[in-house]
């Protein structure tokens, strides 16, 4: 399997040993290709961010004999040729950039400090210089190496609080102060300086580092300090005992339930970090207690090998989703799947609730997540879970909305929008697809598992067609009565039920 190396010298390793890349235009393209790898990247596009403004007239049959060299190179295979565009065809582990970006997103996600400061050190250890340097004078390259190179300050920055969370403080002054001095401009390492000289007993050279930093300010960009950093400073003066380093505490873990162990495999990978997995059977009968006891057990040792923290439970109910709700609620619960060929009426819950209409199907991780997506609110919620697994599995992520028809436009505009959203606060990338109404068209469409908003009504007749004509395992999902969410606050123009025939 070929590796890629883009987060310094462009470099493409296989067996441990590094591949001959053909130089200059078709190196930059592959360049380009990674940055967007496993999707599929427009040939217009590539030719504008190769030649800019004034491409050659033959700029297409250039491109496509670019492609030529680096498939000699790679292999036939490495990529491929896929309306309208070219793609790289790699997996999530394969690409040092994707790893940079799992590895600082389960930093976010992560509680504990000393986690969030290992993970990150694993993630800035990935970088070898700078990004897209050898490409400077292609179009391209500007924006896009401005772009990782402020991942990477991010994460940094991230790092370096991780560590005045744990005490590191004297430790850090160095490190931080020549943070500051590359970026003069950027008030977030300015303030983790001030705070980590405070906290070192170093209260006057705290004081100075924001004179400095003020002056810089006003001098460059005739501009004050943040209210943040303004209010540090006071904070310096009088002592406040807020600056203190707080003290250690234990991160409380959230949970997702998962009811049925046929469902391990699809939810799994979203426990990893701060969360755990709990495993859940609901027996008809209390003489089936002992078996499913020891079916969970099963389940529970094969996911303990794979690094995950997995708790059981198995108990009889006489009201089996009452119980549920209660049980989610007691162990903070992000997420409840069920495994359910009937769906359940909605009721009151306390976390997002995901059910799995066709629990018969085995989900596959080899085809995109699909989410049919019309922008209503009750629908943010399958959009993120469909994001979260997506990411977790390593799979593109597809959004669908419907052509355009002669009463309206089609749903261009809300899926780039709903995207935009996503990369924000998923960290996470969704091709846009515009299908034909109904449910027909969503079943032509490649994937591994779909993932659409349950109504509060209960299925409709759409998305009844879509569980009895579906081969892969589908998801319906309602929001619980969380804060925030992908969901604005005035949600984007409404395409009703973006898959109903209407």
């Amino acid at each position: 399997m070929t590796r890629f190396r883009l987060l310094g010298p462009l470099e493409a390793v296989e067996n441990g040993e590094p591949l001959s890349l053909p130089g200059g235009k078709p190196r930059a393209l592959l360049g380009r290709l990674l940055l967007d790898a496993g999707r599929i990247v427009a040939a217009e596009r590539l030719v504008e961010d190769l030649w800019g403004e004034s491409p050659p007239r033959s700029a297409s049959k250039v491109l496509q004999g670019y492609v030529s060299q680096l498939r000699k190179a790679l292999g036939a295979a490495a990529i491929e040729t896929r309306a309208p565009g070219y793609l790289v065809t790699v997996g999530p582990e394969d690409v040092d950039l994707a790893r940079f970006e799992s590895l600082t997103q389960s930093a976010r996600e992560a509680a504990d400090p000393a986690r969030r400061a290992e993970l990150l050190r694993d993630a800035l250890a990935l970088w070898r210089g700078p990004a897209l340097a050898e490409f400077r004078n292609e179009p391209f390259a500007f924006a896009a190496g401005r772009r990782l190179a402020d991942l990477r300050l991010n994460a940094l920055e991230e790092r370096l609080a991780a560590d005045l969370e744990l005490g590191a403080d004297s430790a850090v002054v160095g490190e931080l102060e020549t943070l500051v001095a590359e970026e003069p401009l950027r008030e977030r390492p300015l303030r983790l300086l001030m705070l980590a000289l405070y906290r070192s007993g170093r209260q006057a050279e705290a004081l100075a580092a924001f004179r400095a930093g003020r002056h810089t300010l006003v001098e460059q960009l005739g501009i004050e300090p943040s209210p943040v950093l303004q209010e540090l400073e006071r904070a310096i003066l009088r002592h406040d005992p807020t600056l203190d380093r707080p003290p250690a505490r234990l991160p409380a873990r959230s949970s997702i339930v998962c009811v049925g162990t046929e469902l391990a495999g699809l939810v799994a990978p979203l426990a990893r970090g701060e969360k755990d997995l709990l495993l859940v059977e609901v027996p008809a009968s209390a003489s089936e207690l002992s078996a499913c006891a020891a079916g969970l057990e099963q389940a529970r040792a094969r996911l303990l090998g794979e690094g995950l923290s997995v708790r059981t439970a198995c108990f009889t109910s006489e009201n089996r989703d009452a119980d549920l709700a209660r049980l989610a609620a007691d162990q903070n619960a992000e997420l409840l799947v069920l495994g359910d060929s009937e769906i359940p009426k909605r009721g009151a819950s306390p976390c997002d609730v995901a059910v799995a209409a066709r629990p018969d199907l085995a989900f596959e991780p080899s085809g995109p997540v699909l989410v049919p997506f019309g922008g209503a609110r009750e629908e943010w919620a399958a959009l993120e879970l469909a994001a979260w697994l997506a990411r977790a599995h390593g799979l593109p992520l597809r959004l669908l909305g419907t052509e355009a028809r002669e009463d309206r436009r089609d749903a261009s505009r809300m899926l780039a929008a709903a995207s935009l959203a996503l990369q924000r606060f998923a960290a996470t990338t969704a091709e846009p697809v515009l299908v034909a109404p109904g449910a027909d068209a969503i079943l032509r469409e490649s994937r591994s598992l779909l993932v659409a908003s349950l109504p509060a009504a209960g299925l409709d007749e759409t998305r009844q067609a879509l569980v009895q004509g579906t081969r892969t395992p589908i998801l319906f999902v309602h929001g619980g009565p969380r804060p925030g969410g992908l969901a604005p606050e005035h949600t984007l123009t409404r395409f009703t039920w973006s898959v109903a025939d209407a």
